[in-house]
């Protein structure tokens, strides 16, 4: 196990044996450190002793509390694709520090512009003086407070919705529960994959801490799987009675495994990587090798993970690739609306 993986089942409280109990102790004053960090930034930002700058467009921010697993870069897709409909040109704000995710955008959205760099506000300036931008989508931007914006979106996983409700890196939370009063709109993915009543506590809980924020769920739809080399579509249901292996790197695997078996497929091997983990070569012969062993007949990965390395994927695994794109099943004209405000149309 590698020890990024050890920590992050560590902050689950998922880690198990004798050096979680000398470690937990440790990693709670870290995040006593950490919290005061973030307190500080935010105090700073809100006196104005640190300045939040307006860009010359209207600016929607999609962000998350946790670290990985809530369907943030989708949703930014979602949004893109509302824009692009209406005849608008968005504009995604991303620090571009995950490749997959930028080749995403740029493969999804060819309408679209997008802008990468640490440094988003001067990106979007330069970018604003070249081309007519209509609205900016910055990407991961709850904890950007150097931008001001006009709608602020949160993601929250409804699988594992604030972890153990202890700040990183004791646990998965970026800022305190009470950072949820910021966000005016709040995406409950992965909604179709808890129960009902799961999924009312939850809303229960959100309503409690952001009393004033508009609630809305959101679902994966898998559309179908293409040949990675190929690019040829394979339809959803022919691999029900296949043996499957897949390999992911996500922040929240589980919901991989559950869409898979919403669609009737039970891998029989998995190789699960950290979130926004780089394949090498020798990894991907690794899981080739196992896979022949086990008599797989096809190996699946995500979109996202495909996006990480596509050329050394296709020739060592040539897997099947699931697309899949985000829809809103509750509170979409409610979301809708509010973006097409911004931009003056219906």
């Amino acid at each position: 196990m590698s020890v990024k993986n050890y920590f992050r089942l560590l902050a689950e409280d998922r880690q198990v044996g004798l050096s979680p109990h000398v470690l937990k102790p440790l990693l709670s004053g870290v995040s006593a450190l950490y919290g005061a960090g973030v307190g500080l930034m935010k105090a700073f930002y809100g006196h104005g002793i640190f300045p939040r700058r307006r860009l010359p467009f209207p600016v929607i921010s999609v962000g998350n509390l946790t670290w990985g697993g809530t369907g943030k870069t989708p949703l930014v897709e979602y949004l893109a694709r509302r824009v692009l409909e209406r005849g608008k040109t968005p504009l995604i704000l991303t620090r571009g520090y995950n490749s997959d995710e930028v080749e995403q955008f740029r493969s999804h959205l060819p309408g679209a512009r997008i802008g990468v760099g640490k440094e988003r506000y001067e990106v979007a300036r330069g970018m604003s003086r070249r081309e007519r931008i209509h609205v900016a989508i910055l990407d991961d931007g709850f904890q950007h407070w150097k931008i001001q914006r006009d709608v602020e979106i949160l993601t929250v996983n409804s699988l594992n919705p604030f972890g153990n409700g202890k700040l990183f890196p004791r646990g998965i939370l970026r800022e305190p529960l009470g950072a949820l009063r910021r966000a005016s709109v709040i995406v409950l993915s992965h909604a179709n994959l808890v129960g009902p009543k799961e999924l009312e506590c939850l809303r229960a809980e959100i309503h409690k801490l952001a009393p004033n924020a508009t609630v809305t769920e959101s679902y994966f739809e898998p559309l179908f799987f293409y040949r990675s080399k190929q690019r040829t579509r394979v339809p959803l249901d022919r691999l029900g009675n296949r043996r499957v292996a897949t390999f992911s790197a996500l922040g929240h695997p589980r919901s991989f495994q559950l869409l898979l078996s919403h669609l009737g497929i039970r891998p029989v091997r998995n190789f699960e990587f950290c979130d926004h983990h780089a394949f090498k070569k020798e990894e991907l012969e690794e899981i080739r090798r196992v896979s022949q062993a086990s008599e797989v007949d096809e190996i699946v990965t995500t979109e996202k993970d495909f996006y990480r390395a596509p050329q050394v994927i296709s020739e060592v695994l040539n897997p099947l690739v699931l697309a899949a794109r985000l829809q809103i099943s509750a509170g979409e004209e409610i979301l809708n609306d509010r973006i097409f405000r911004l931009l003056g149309v219906n």
